[in-house]
């Protein structure tokens, strides 16, 4: 949930996600500056080296999918989630505390 103009809005899928991770990392950027440390970076790479690990950053999402259009929505289709990375979830739902544990061990 949301607020803009003082309404609560539901939002999920990429609108809700990608905010959220870019929150998360500028936060962690904040603590690396206070550190006197070089920001995160291209990030790509740390995120992939550290998916589907026994102690990965992500929480895979294995059932569900996101197929609006069976719900009566106009959309493409949609991709079932599946173990590992999928059109649907992607790596994953990231967990803070791991997400920042391991980029501030890079920049150690």
């Amino acid at each position: 949930t949301i607020v803009i103009g003082g309404r609560f809005l539901s939002v999920d899928g990429t609108s809700a996600a990608a905010p959220t991770l870019g929150g998360m990392v500028s936060s962690i950027n904040a603590d690396l500056k206070a550190a006197g440390k070089p920001s995160v970076g291209f990030l790509n790479p740390l995120l992939y080296r550290n998916a589907n690990t026994s102690d990965s950053m992500f929480t895979d999402i294995t059932e569900g999918d996101n197929r609006c259009a069976a719900r009566g929505a106009p959309c493409c289709g949609g991709y079932n989630a599946t173990p590992g990375w999928d059109a649907t979830t992607g790596l994953g739902v990231p967990d803070y505390r791991k997400l920042r544990a391991a980029i501030l061990a890079e920049s150690a």
